[in-house]
Formats: C-alpha cells, sequence, structure tokens
C-alpha cells in the first residue's frame, strides 16, 4: 500500500527509546477531556503492554480493560508466534472475551498492543473489526522486542476508518520492564516517555 503524505502525518510515530539527553516532564500538563478507555493486548509474561497501558492510566484516568482470548494461545514464545503467524497469514480474528466496556460510551480510546510480524497481534484485529470506533479519537501505542513498529501505525488506520487517529508511542517492551523492575535510569523507558507522549498529542 503506498503511503500518502496524510496517512504519514496521521501515522507519526513517537518512537521514544531513549532519553539520554533529554529532561522528561515530571507530570500530565492538563488532561485530556472526554471519556477515556484503554484497550490493549498483552500475552508475555511481563506484561509489557500492560505495563504502559496502566502508566498511561495513571496520568489520564479513565477504563482498562485487557483484551483476552477465548482460547488463548499456545504457552511457549516459539508456539505463540506460529500460531499468531497462522491467523495473520489467514486473516484469522480469533475469538475474544468481551471486555466488559462498550467503546461506542466513550470519546477517546487507547489501543495498545505488542508489534508481531510489524503488526497488531490478531485479538486486537479482532477487537477492531468488532467495534466501530468512526468519530472516536484514537491513540495508539505498541511495545516490541527491538524490531520496532513495523507497518503498526499504516495497518491501523485501515482498521479504524473515520476515527481520529493520534501520533502513536513505540516502546521497547524489555525497557519496560527493566524500569519497573527498578533497572537503568536515563536508558531505559520510563513513565515519564509516556507523559511525554500525552503532552504532544492533547
Amino acid at each position: 500500500m503506498k503511503r500518502t503524505p496524510i496517512m504519514a502525518a496521521a501515522t507519526a510515530v513517537l518512537s521514544l527509546f531513549c532519553s539520554c539527553d533529554r529532561e522528561l516532564p515530571a507530570e500530565l500538563k492538563h488532561k485530556p477531556a472526554g471519556k477515556i478507555l484503554i484497550v490493549c493486548y498483552s500475552e508475555s509474561a511481563n506484561k509489557n503492554t500492560l505495563t504502559a497501558a496502566k502508566w498511561i492510566q495513571a496520568n489520564v484516568g479513565g477504563d482498562l480493560a485487557e483484551i483476552k482470548m477465548a482460547k488463548p494461545y499456545s504457552s511457549g514464545y516459539r508456539q505463540v508466534l506460529k500460531e499468531s503467524k497462522h491467523h495473520l497469514d489467514n486473516g484469522i480474528k480469533p475469538d475474544i472475551l468481551p471486555i466488559g466496556q462498550d467503546p461506542a460510551d466513550y470519546d477517546i480510546i487507547f489501543i495498545g498492543s505488542p508489534v508481531w510480524y510489524g503488526t497488531f497481534a490478531p485479538p486486537v484485529g479482532t477487537f477492531l473489526a468488532r467495534n466501530d470506533l468512526a468519530g472516536k479519537t484514537v491513540a495508539p501505542f505498541c511495545t516490541h522486542g527491538g524490531g520496532g513498529a513495523g507497518h503498526f501505525y499504516d495497518d491501523l488506520v485501515q482498521a479504524v476508518p473515520g476515527a481520529k487517529l493520534l501520533p502513536g508511542l513505540t516502546l521497547r517492551g524489555s525497557n519496560v520492564v527493566e524500569r519497573t523492575l527498578g533497572r537503568g535510569t536515563k536508558e531505559k523507558v520510563s513513565p515519564g516517555e509516556v507523559v511525554r507522549w500525552l503532552n504532544e498529542i492533547f
């Protein structure tokens, strides 16, 4: 798919891997107006994406809902990748459990996912296919193991037609975990990176 200037602007990514020479903000300048829902899928035992979602909620409030599969992927990283690739290659949208909230009731929806094979995880695709987010403000965020965001944001444009898509936040998953464990300082992703992102998009 050819990327147009409009799509490029809509899917601009704030890649926040390192804050070595930048002072991180301590707090949010102002809370975004509207009812907020934070939706994420987090597969790994470390729960990188869920951790990032909790950092967001700590700043903007709102409701947090975790996407869960009706039949979870098998245990074991390699098997998870194998099963998820089968879903992606064949356009399969695995069944998910109700998240407990109706996105139609919200104004701003944060959507978070790990990056698998360059895009969002199949359960997130199921959620997006089941919910019409036209007219909503969508703030995406993702975690990855070193390969970056891939075409995550471009694919999201296609999955949320009619929504106002804000610039996204890309975090390296291992750094999220290291920070929550109290390891590392400036070279690690921190809640301050989330605050910076929120201050820039709202």
